[in-house]
């Protein structure tokens, strides 16, 4: 098996955590770099002793988090040229590295350019000062412009802007000056969010008790309705659900994840998924979550698996559908023949052409696609294809 595969590294720390946020990330008095990195070259050594990924090219890096511009641009780059030891690379490897404002300035972009870092994300959330006090970031709107500027003035030409909506009092306005305001910036990518409420964080306890009030469901309808237009006359295509990028400025990570390609995941908490492992329909994991013990184990073991899952069919065809109709694209009816031996149609014809009757999705050919009106629907629409 020689087909490329995409590497993820998270890092798991913030300089606070927001009340909206459920990812795997903490909060330390004094962060552990040196022996996080060490546990992360750890691990990179042992994986590239395994069949799985061994000698296999790697096509795309991407640093997530937590907080990733929060570690030395020196430790970063220690990762990426161990994964560049270990692993085929080419000229056109995509590294990416997500960084907020605040703590960074042009002389990081600037390192982080040298030691192999050539796309970034930058979690800016908002343009407007109390969207942003709301939402409970540290930045300002002052320093995420600076970052901006300092990441351009740096050299950096691939460069996406993270935007939520339908927050906290917005209304349909606000969020329109606020996206016209992103779009002064001229970023290349641009990744919008709906602010969804999850479970186990503070906003979800100030929203069961009333008083964290988010826009009408119509609002939030139309804001993604302006999004997808506004954006697409300013060059912009809709390529995911949640991603607009000029024609060659799309993501090419994230791809790897809709496409249900392989991609290894190191790190606290980080997941991987490859086809060849498991009952010949592929094998997923996730790291230990806590840090300390992720360290721990990739210490001593190289490998830090909390747990494992080896995939049904059925459990990977609704993978295939989930992710890949996420993308604008969709899907290929002769990619699934192809990838699972059989018709798409000898399960699932009966909820395709419900949702085709019911204009969800399009079928032209080998193509099936979420329509308009599909996207806006897509999580309870995707449900149709488990079985």
């Amino acid at each position: 098996m020689n087909q490329a595969f995409s590497l993820y590294i998270h890092i798991p720390f913030c300089g606070q955590r927001c009340p909206y946020c459920d990812f795997n990330t903490y909060v330390e008095a004094k962060i552990p770099e040196d022996a996080y990195t060490e546990a992360l070259l750890a691990e990179l050594n042992y994986r590239a002793t395994l069949a799985s990924w061994r000698t296999r090219p790697l096509k795309t890096i991407f640093f997530g988090g937590g907080t990733p511009s929060l570690f030395l641009t020196t430790s970063l780059a220690r990762v990426i040229a161990r994964a560049q030891e270990l692993f085929p690379v080419s000229s056109a490897l995509e590294i990416s590295l997500e960084a907020n404002p605040g703590t960074v300035n042009q002389a990081y972009f600037e390192q982080l350019r040298q030691g192999g870092i050539n796309r970034l994300s930058i979690g800016s959330q908002s343009l407007n000062e109390t969207f942003l006090r709301s939402l409970g970031r540290a930045h300002s709107v002052s320093e995420t412009r600076t970052a901006y500027q300092d990441a351009r003035n740096a050299g950096f030409n691939n460069i996406n802007l993270d935007i939520m909506y339908a927050l906290p009092q917005q209304t349909l306005d606000d969020f329109k000056t606020d996206l016209n305001e992103f779009l002064l910036l001229k970023p290349n990518h641009i990744s919008a969010y709906q602010l969804t409420i999850e479970k186990g964080t503070p906003f979800s306890f100030r929203h069961a008790q009333g008083e964290l009030i988010l826009p009408p469901e119509d609002t939030t309808i139309e804001m993604m309705s302006v999004l997808k237009k506004t954006l697409e006359i300013n060059g912009f295509l809709q390529y995911e659900i949640s991603n607009f990028a000029p024609a060659g400025f799309e993501c090419r990570h994230n791809q790897t994840y809709w496409q249900g390609d392989d991609y290894l995941g190191i790190g606290a908490g980080a997941h991987s998924f490859v086809r060849s492992e498991g009952n010949g329909f592929g094998r997923r994991w996730s790291n230990f979550a806590l840090p300390k013990e992720y360290m721990k184990q990739c210490h001593m073991n190289g490998a830090a698996e909390s747990w494992s899952d080896a995939l049904t069919r059925e459990g990977l065809e609704f993978e295939f559908f989930f992710l890949g109709l996420r993308k604008t694209a969709g899907i290929s009816t002769q990619d699934f023949q192809e990838r699972f031996g059989y018709p798409i149609e000898t399960h699932y014809q009966e909820p395709l052409k419900k949702l085709e009757s019911d204009g969800f999705i399009k079928i032209k050919g080998t193509n099936i696609s979420l329509t308009d009106n599909g996207r806006l629907l897509s999580d309870s629409i995707l449900e149709s294809f488990i079985r």
